[in-house]
């Protein structure tokens, strides 16, 4: 199954009356603060209140009803909301991702963060509302048929799947809705990250398949999420090249050691393990050409694909953590969600900056899109134009 509602496309394109479409990426869920008898390091997502918060908003009072009754609000999530990778099996990080295993780190996610799934549910459950989850790379286990329908069955409001309320993208990349808005987590952008939607599971042996997940899925199961035990914040630095030259001279020790590991992981797997090499031996140039990027955010990835696309307007992606909106001269526009989760920024142009809860809000009026990033700070002043 690609998709549990057949009629999704056509959901948000009938009649005059303004239509919303929020995005939102990148909140990293896992199994909440205290998870297998202690306290979960590998819990990034810190803002249950304001999320449940931030769903009652954009489903009722003036994004309830309107004047020609209930308004359509489109909740799409744009991938990396549901964060596998971070979830620990007795402490330990298993590369060969069974469906079995996914439904357990699943039911992990939902036990730690009740009232989300709750919030979830009930945005699910009010007139002209509808979820749309579009794929990411931390949530490749979405692949797997019984994790689609536990998440729909969760999130629908009467327990259905298929649903006509809660839909699950994992066919394709991208997503366009009307006004020449398109939809991307990103990770496709970056060689390390790209999933293989064609092959997205892998059969070894007579063993149960396993996802055919990318070598960064990999790299932070084996790399990452073990050096968190020693520096808690090494997966929160962006961008983490700047982090290494600092950390040459002020943690070197630790920085070497990294910097050893990561090197070593990446040789071994990549020429002596034929499954996990990203993109094959052709995709080593541009593998190492993003990887020494120091200033990798998209932009000009996204740039191009505008040119590419003369039907797409805005183009909306994730993955990269760093909330972003530019308008270019011809009118066209690439916005970056941004994530939910505190991060340690070293780029100027966002320097100290720990957490923003920024999303995408596109308004369509008679087949016209307009669309800007925003960022949600409660209930008081529920949300304004991001600031830089």
């Amino acid at each position: 199954m690609t998709e549990s509602s057949p009629s999704a496309e056509g959901f948000f394109n009938r009649g005059t009356s303004d239509q919303f479409i929020i995005v939102i990426s990148d909140c990293h869920l896992s199994a909440g603060r205290f998870f297998e008898g202690r306290q979960n390091i590998h819990e990034d997502f810190h803002f249950d209140d304001e999320m449940s918060d931030f769903f009652d908003y954009f489903s009722t009072g003036a994004f309830g009803e309107g004047p020609q009754g209930p308004v359509e609000v489109e909740l799409f999530i744009n991938g990396d909301y549901l964060d596998f990778l971070n979830v620990p099996t007795d402490g330990e990080f298993e590369d060969s991702v069974t469906e079995s295993l996914s439904l357990a780190k699943l039911e992990a996610v939902i036990a730690g963060h009740p009232k989300v799934m709750a919030a979830l549910r009930r945005f699910a459950s009010r007139p002209k509302k509808k979820i749309t989850y579009l794929i990411g790379n931390h949530d490749a286990d979405l692949f797997f048929p019984k994790i689609q329908e536990r998440i729909v069955r969760e999130w629908d409001p009467d327990g259905q799947y298929p649903s006509e309320r809660v839909t699950l993208i994992v066919d394709r990349d991208r997503i366009q809705r009307a006004g020449g808005v398109e939809i991307h987590h990103g990770n496709q952008f970056e060689a390390i990250h790209v999933l293989d939607f064609k092959h997205p599971v892998v059969q070894e042996g007579a063993r149960e398949p396993v996802l055919n997940i990318p070598w960064g899925s990999l790299y932070v199961l084996k790399i990452l999420n073990r050096l968190k035990w020693e520096r808690e914040f090494i997966d929160k630095v962006r961008p983490i090249k700047v982090f290494m030259i600092f950390g040459f001279i002020l943690d070197p020790l630790f920085i070497i050691r990294f910097a050893a590991l990561s090197l070593f992981y990446f040789l071994k797997t990549f020429f002596l393990d034929d499954r996990r090499r990203p993109l094959g031996l052709k995709g080593l140039p541009k593998i190492v050409f993003q990887e020494f990027d120091f200033l990798l955010d998209l932009e000009r990835q996204a740039r191009k694909h505008l040119d590419q696309e003369s039907g797409v307007r805005t183009l909306i992606l994730g993955h990269t953590h760093k909330p972003m909106i530019k308008v270019y001269p011809d009118g066209k526009q690439y916005i970056n969600t941004g994530t939910w989760t505190k991060m340690i920024n070293l780029d100027w142009r966002n320097i100290g900056r720990q957490f923003c809860l920024s999303f995408a809000y596109v308004r369509i009026r008679n087949g016209e899109a307009s669309c800007e990033l925003r960022e949600w700070v409660g209930e008081q002043s529920p949300h304004r134009r991001f600031q830089f």
